[in-house]
């Protein structure tokens, strides 16, 4: 089953960004693990195998997001999400197919 899609408005990490990834973590929630994957100050965010970090959504993009992609295309501009400073809007629209 795909994980759900980052909606357009008002995206929370605990809300929006964590079921969109997979993150099977409740409590430490770390935007920056989120969005790379990686280990930030002590926290390493885990992820099932429906999701992944936000860099590696199938497709970004949609209302308020910088980064915009056409769906199911290759995602030139996905690594953006994965660089500091993390932007949470970013993320706006993003998913796993």
């Amino acid at each position: 089953m795909a994980t759900p899609t980052v909606p357009t408005t008002n995206v929370g990490m605990y809300d929006d960004l964590r079921p969109a990834t997979a993150c099977t973590d409740t409590t430490n929630l770390s935007l920056a693990s989120l969005c790379d994957g990686g280990t930030h100050g002590s926290i390493t965010n885990s992820f099932g195998a429906a999701g992944g970090p936000a860099k590696d959504f199938d497709v970004i993009g949609g209302t308020n997001n910088p980064i915009t992609t056409t769906p199911d295309s290759v995602n030139l501009y996905d690594d953006i999400i994965g660089n500091a400073p993390f932007n949470l809007a970013n993320t706006i629209g993003g998913r796993y197919d």
